[in-house]
């Protein structure tokens, strides 16, 4: 059984900046609050990427406020490594450790494979209501829930936040598919927030209303629904082939065999027609791409398409989380997809 991680218990107001207070954590810690009603907890996760800082941002905020929570509150702080390689919240993945929010799943081998594993303990030990996981997209834009499925009490959660819900069928070894792994966790409402960009003011507030929320409310069943809450579902991932070499730029770049427009990030608001350019396509053309379905199937033609080699949608798209960060992009993906 892995060894539980380090508990803060009612910690006093820390008047350093937020950096120091950080340091002073000494590693992935849990901050836990008492609450009115110490039987019932609720758990927020943040930092499992070290360049999305919102969360931490807002709690190092909210502390200073000396909360009561009406049920025990326990607020993970997780990527520490990664948060304080320098420069101080850019670096995503710890130095030499893999990306932590594809480690919620066996092997546990390497140092990020056991702190997920003893994240994953520590929750279920705590057999929260809910658990709220943090972070920041990758690109500028609005803040979105992302669940692995359909649920009601997410609904209603999750529309107390944004307006925009995605439910997605991949798998991909993230903490809020642990669900699905651990039928204790069955019943409870877990899903990411995605607040905004690391570098939007809003996102921070973003953040700080969860806090909040999650420790005046009474309960977190009886939630009234939001009627603006949109739900999309199945969204397709748009990833660079490998080795495929990408830029960022106004006009097409040497070298590059996909260049997207330096600014695509301002497209994850709305709806995306075909008549927008996202980019431009070098040797080899759509082929650089590609978008597989949770079973597999290759579906980026009928996302994409290109002429006198731009790169445009081929039907109206809801674009997120497109990222104008070519690491991100190289590592992960470009952006997600929903036909509109």
């Amino acid at each position: 059984m892995p060894e539980s991680l380090p508990v803060i218990t009612d910690p006093p107001v820390d008047h350093s900046d937020v950096v120091t207070w950080v340091q002073s954590l000494g590693g992935p810690v849990w901050i836990e609050l008492s609450g009115v009603d110490n039987d019932r907890c609720r758990v927020i996760t943040t930092l499992l990427h070290g360049n999305e800082p919102s969360g931490i941002l807002a709690l190092h905020r909210w502390l200073a406020e000396r909360p009561q929570p009406q049920t025990r509150l326990a607020v993970l702080v997780a990527n520490v490594a990664a948060a304080l390689a320098p420069p101080h919240f850019t670096q995503r993945i710890a130095p030499g450790g893999r990306d932590l929010n594809r480690c919620f799943r066996p092997p546990y081998e390497d140092a990020s494979g056991m702190l997920a594993e003893a994240i994953t303990h520590d929750i279920m030990a705590r057999a929260p209501e809910c658990v709220i996981d943090l972070h920041n997209t990758s690109g500028n834009g609005p803040s979105f829930a992302v669940a692995t499925h359909c649920d009601p009490c997410i609904e209603r959660l999750a529309g107390r936040f944004c307006d925009k819900l995605i439910v997605t069928d991949f798998r991909l070894g993230s903490l809020m598919e642990l669900p699905f792994a651990f039928p204790l966790l069955s019943r409870c409402p877990m899903f990411t927030l995605e607040c905004g960009g690391a570098l939007q003011p809003a996102a921070v507030e973003v953040a700080g209303a969860v806090y909040r929320k999650l420790a005046e409310w009474p309960s977190v069943t009886d939630l009234s629904p939001n009627p603006a809450l949109e739900v999309l579902a199945h969204p397709l991932r748009v990833e660079l082939k490998p080795g495929v070499r990408i830029a960022y730029a106004h006009a097409p770049q040497h070298g590059a065999q996909v260049t997207l427009w330096s600014r695509i990030d301002a497209y994850n608001r709305g709806v995306t027609s075909p008549e927008v350019c996202l980019g431009w396509l070098g040797e080899g053309g759509l082929a650089n791409l590609q978008a597989r379905d949770a079973r597999g199937e290759e579906r980026i033609r009928q996302l994409l398409c290109e002429r006198d080699g731009k790169l445009y949608p081929r039907r109206p798209l809801r674009l997120f989380m497109a990222t104008t960060n070519a690491e991100i992009a190289r590592s992960d993906c470009l952006f997600y997809a929903v036909p509109y």
